[in-house]
């Protein structure tokens, strides 16, 4: 009797052991000690760190910018220009030539506001536009979700 409950408890344990490092293995973290190098490596935001709306070389490449932002280098409507963007598809025009600038709100040389509609907003990295802040585009994105899934959840 006592050889039974020997062989019960001892295949329970062999059981548990096994479902732990199962377990910790899927996790990534079974037999990684600090300090080791046996864990699997963090890994980063893709790409090399580039400006948001900055030229760009590397034609379909991906990036990150500052924030750990995902960035792609597209390229401008009918033109030769390439420039870093949230989104991987082509962009409308070129974010370097919109003569304006923005901080807080953005204005024209003059210092007149640029009215929404003519604004590229949260996809140049300007304040948001009424419609980034309606379709809910600017609230996915202040959430930290990825642009690319903000404009899928919001159908984009």
């Amino acid at each position: 009797m006592a050889t039974s409950r020997y062989r019960i408890v001892r295949q329970l344990l062999i059981c548990g052991a096994a479902i732990t490092a199962f377990a910790a293995t899927a996790l990534g973290v079974a037999g990684a000690s600090p300090g080791s190098g046996s864990a699997a490596p963090v890994q980063g935001p893709p790409g090399p760190l580039v400006e948001l709306n900055a030229y760009c070389r590397d034609h379909g490449g991906v990036g990150h910018v500052a924030n750990g932002r995902t960035v792609y280098c597209v390229q401008v409507f009918q033109t030769d220009a390439f420039v870093w963007s949230y989104s991987p598809r082509p962009m409308a025009f070129d974010p370097n030539q919109r003569g304006y600038s923005c901080t807080d709100v953005c204005r024209w040389p003059d210092g007149s506001i640029v009215p929404n509609y003519q604004r590229c907003g949260v996809l140049c990295g300007e304040p948001p536009t009424s419609g980034d802040v309606q379709s809910g585009l600017n609230d996915c994105l202040e959430s930290g979700v990825d642009f690319v899934e903000c404009e899928r959840r919001i159908g984009g």
